[in-house]
């Protein structure tokens, strides 16, 4: 009698075991579907606060320092090719022209190809308190020639009444 009854506790417990595996795999499998889209999210997370991060160290901060008045960014465009005019052979393609949130001036650009210090010093400069857009980018045997745009953001007075 005592057999028997071990024998039925032991097929009871192993098909209790059985179907607890069965059990544990289903409720793994949900959880590892879970912890996907989890870390999945994270991921996303992540690249956005890379992508925020790098807004306030680049953007932002132009935002803030918006000129006084048109003529200042129109001055502040001037600037710039005045600094960088004889350095890169700057010749105007398009003068100032506006739309209602920034002010554009289109330069044409030649440089020696033999002066690697000065394409790397040029592929590298920065307009402070704008944007600068590379619009082509011909090779020539000997030159680098190309249009570049800059441009200076800028509410139009109606914009700024708008956002009052």
């Amino acid at each position: 009698m005592k057999k028997v009854i071990l024998i039925g506790l032991n097929v009871m417990l192993v098909v209790f075991l059985y179907f607890l595996t069965i059990w544990y795999q289903e409720e793994d499998i949900k959880i590892r579907q879970i912890n996907k889209t989890y870390t999945e999210d994270i991921q996303k997370l992540k690249k956005l606060a890379k992508i925020n991060k790098w807004i306030n160290a680049n953007v932002k901060q132009n935002f803030t320092r918006f000129p006084n008045s048109s003529q200042d960014a129109d001055l502040q465009l001037i600037a710039f090719f005045d600094t960088y005019a004889k350095k890169y052979s700057f010749q105007v393609e398009k003068f100032i022209y506006k739309d209602k949130y920034a002010h554009f001036l289109d330069v044409k650009y030649s440089l020696p190809r033999d002066n690697y210090k000065n394409l790397v010093q040029f592929m590298q400069q920065k307009y402070k308190g704008g944007y600068k857009m590379l619009q082509n980018f011909n090779l020539d045997k000997d030159t680098l020639n190309g249009e570049l745009i800059l441009i200076k953001p800028y509410l139009s007075d109606e914009k700024k009444k708008e956002h009052l």
